[in-house]
């Protein structure tokens, strides 16, 4: 079969008064048997392209790495404490609970063989206040779409109450336990076709109650593009709702539980706010008046005087806040310096009183703990090392390892470097290199380039596990901390959006250009790989300089930037790229969007498309096109796209598919930058 007789059956339409002409508007309907079949026919060009000794090879190395123990922290919870766990023999994480830390694990939810290809997962979990209830979310296939589960883990009971489509829904226990917070989207059918993931509101759920009873705390005649998060106070009696629109600004609102009723906190501010609750005063993290954020607070007599007269509490510093953890003792800092982890520890009175030791060029994995528990837990974890898990004890006053996963490589043979380059305008920008400490800088080198730059998102170090076998064999790793992301800050996001998103694929075009420049690599031997957002930037950059990549791997990507709004929730992303239903925002837009781009009769690099079929975040729909659009564009273009079934963004992937799509990806990459096995 010839890969580029892709039937065109295109239209002309008129969108914000520019005439836009799209080839392969009918790859868009995943219902039609035609692009099924399209789709069956391109899996099987890419199982008879990649899948040879090398994918063989490949995979039966990754399933060794992959066969290991992975955990979370513990979270302390009046004695008990909570945790996932996915053994080596296991594909998906099962949610356990133990009484003390020397207790017996007890089951509370197993997801493995719940169905016969292990594609049932655990989104998320939250215990009530002593433990007694949690309520975990699960969805199949990817597909994110979770119903709560509720069980009583003194009697090893799963209650009767089952709330049905909750996306990624935030959980807040009332301390009596009698009853939980949550966020719903509403029922198929009930809203216009691709919008159920959106129209998300806030419900009370009592235990013992059918979901259609619950109450209806905020959302109603709200934009259907609502994001929200969750706190409440310890007494029960404040729900502080933050809610937004876009990833640079939102509002809270306070539900009272007392008086039933919902007040304004700070609404119209144009900046972040997250409001946090403790036992004497709320704590407001923003970036209000900071670009790397501080922390005010106020007493709850006063919570709703107007921001301008909340006390400042913790300073805004050099680095920007990434995390916050609350203990009955302390506030627990994650700063970011230079995209790397420092945890810095306040007193309830904003005072400094220590540091968390980390190693250099590491990242915290999460801070578990509780606002009424001395003891929290910590993950640590490098390009060097995977995680390892650490507890604050109360009594010795020591932070003592608590667990760890067995490293498979040997730190001493391996080097990591952040080296700083200029982007096309001059701005500064940080970029990880992890290699073996024996290769030779003699520009040869088979590297591998990543980047995100989107949404405030920040790319720090990482065990990276699904690449050792790249790098255990000479390959180079690098991650550029492109504009886009929030490394640096709300400036740094800004800088990087809208009619500044080309700053996003400058920096990754520099990246290259300094790792070749610097004899890491050169043309022919360096490889770009992004995902979601950043399958939209490698993307974007592939066409922009095709001859600058030896190879592109682009995976669940946007790329089609005129259609993006119209599919799932991608109307939410408007604030970060731009309206198309805008001419003038439309006219930038076109200026880079991958799709619209490419250009007949031009050469691009080999590129590879993953994408799967029940994605609910990005549509596959843009994979397709735009692996149809650069086949037709020249028919020496070689061009892969491969579509995972049952399977979704990235999340609940059984190990074997998570084997499958990444061994693909690394004969792909073998092939065309030369690694050797």
């Amino acid at each position: 079969m010839d890969i580029h007789k892709t039937n065109k059956a295109g239209v002309v339409e008129d969108v914000s008064g520019i005439k836009i002409t799209d080839q392969f508007r009918w790859l868009e309907d995943f219902g039609d048997p035609e692009v099924k079949k399209w789709v069956q026919d391109q899996n099987k060009i890419v199982s008879s392209s990649l899948k040879d000794d090398s994918f063989d090879k490949f995979s039966d190395e990754l399933i060794r790495y992959s066969r290991t123990v992975n955990f979370s922290n513990p979270v302390p919870s009046t004695g008990r404490y909570f945790y996932r766990e996915r053994k080596p023999d296991q594909d998906q994480s099962v949610l356990y609970m133990k009484k003390g830390l020397e207790g017996q694990p007890v089951e509370i939810f197993n997801p493995n063989s719940k169905d016969k290809s292990n594609i049932t997962s655990i989104d998320f979990w939250s215990n009530s206040k002593s433990g007694k209830y949690v309520a975990y979310g699960i969805s199949s296939g990817g597909n994110e779409v979770s119903s709560i589960y509720i069980k009583n883990t003194d009697t090893n009971e799963v209650l009767g109450d089952v709330l049905a489509n909750c996306r990624h829904s935030p959980i807040r226990w009332l301390p009596d336990e009698s009853g939980l917070f949550y966020a719903h989207n509403p029922k198929p059918g009930t809203v216009p076709k691709n919008e159920e993931s959106l129209h998300m509101k806030v419900y009370f759920h009592k235990l013992g109650d059918d979901q259609e009873s619950d109450q209806l705390i905020f959302g109603k005649d709200r934009p259907k593009e609502d994001m929200i998060g969750l706190s409440l106070s310890p007494d029960g009696r404040y729900l502080g709702m933050n809610i937004s629109l876009t990833w640079s600004e939102n509002d809270i609102y306070i539900y009272d539980t007392f008086t039933k009723e919902v007040k304004p906190l700070f609404v119209g501010i144009k900046s972040l706010l997250s409001v946090r609750f403790l036992s004497d005063k709320v704590l407001l993290e923003t970036n209000y008046g900071a670009n790397n954020f501080r922390i005010l607070s106020n007493t709850y007599d006063d919570i709703y005087k107007p921001l301008i007269e909340w006390q400042e509490f913790i300073p805004e510093r050099s680095a920007v806040i990434e995390t916050i953890a609350v203990t009955s003792e302390k506030i627990l800092i994650q700063y970011l310096v230079d995209a790397c982890s420092e945890v810095v520890i306040f007193d309830y009175k904003g005072n400094e009183i220590g540091k968390i030791p980390l190693p250099k060029y590491s990242s915290l994995e999460g801070i578990s703990s509780n606002r009424e528990e001395k003891e929290f837990f910590y993950g640590v974890d490098s390009f060097l090392f995977p995680k390892i898990t650490f507890r604050y004890d109360p009594t010795t006053l020591q932070y003592v390892e608590y667990r760890r996963t067995e490293n498979p490589i040997n730190p001493d043979e391996y080097e990591v470097k952040q080296e700083w380059y200029k982007s096309n305008d001059g701005t500064d920008v940080p970029m990880f290199i992890f290699h073996r400490k024996d290769i030779n800088m003699n520009g040869l080198n088979p590297t591998l380039l990543y980047g995100y730059g989107g949404f405030g998102n920040t790319q720090t170090p990482a065990f990276m596990r699904n690449w050792i076998t790249w790098i255990a064999r000479g390959g180079i790793f690098a991650i550029a901390n492109i504009r886009g992301g929030g490394e640096f800050g709300e400036h740094w996001h800004k800088s990087g959006i809208k009619d500044k998103k080309q700053n996003t694929f400058d920096d990754f075009i520099y990246a290259a250009k300094y790792l070749i420049s610097e004899k890491y690599t050169d043309n022919k031997h360096l490889g770009i790989i992004g995902g979601s957002n950043g399958g939209l930037l490698v993307s974007a950059v592939g066409v922009q300089e095709p001859e600058l990549f030896a190879a592109v791997c682009s995976r669940v990507p946007l790329t089609d930037m005129v259609r993006f709004p119209k599919f799932g929730m991608a109307i939410r992303w408007v604030h970060e790229y731009g309206n198309p239903d805008i001419k003038e925002d439309l006219e930038r837009i076109l200026k880079w969007s991958p799709y619209h781009n490419v250009k007949v009769g031009t050469k691009y690099p080999p590129f590879l498309f993953t994408t799967a079929d029940k994605d609910t975040r990005v549509d596959p729909l843009h994979a397709r096109k735009m692996a149809a659009t650069l086949m037709a564009a020249n028919k020496d273009n070689k061009i892969l796209i491969f579509t995972e079934f049952d399977a979704g963004h990235g999340p609940g992937k059984p190990i074997k598919k998570i084997v499958e799509i990444q061994s693909l990806i690394l004969t792909f990459f073998k092939h065309h930058l030369g690694l050797k096995l």
